[in-house]
């Protein structure tokens, strides 16, 4: 499946991922204090409190997030300053 969805997304999204990839390459240039935060498809659902996380890497089967567990996930991170210059994959 991954081998047909990631070339379709690719080109539905090819200009989001270009950019995405910019602002990336902006951030790894720059001298701020930096975490990335990326997540699937962000849904309206109550917090679970059970999201996988995964540093500097893809996550496997990361479709979706409720949008109370990605704020979760945000204000976590802003308090962990051992993840500066760090991407984070999160998903339910």
């Amino acid at each position: 499946m991954r081998h047909l969805s990631v070339p379709l997304l690719r080109h539905v999204l090819g200009k989001h991922f270009a950019d995405v990839a910019l602002m990336e390459e902006f951030l790894r240039g720059s001298d701020l204090d930096w975490t990335v935060l990326r997540v699937p498809r962000v849904v309206d659902a109550p917090a679970t409190g059970r999201v996988r996380t995964a540093y500097g890497r893809p996550l496997r089967a990361a479709f979706r997030i409720g949008r109370a567990d990605a704020a979760q996930v945000m204000l976590r991170l802003a308090g962990q300053p051992e993840t500066a210059g760090t991407v984070v994959t999160a998903a339910d």
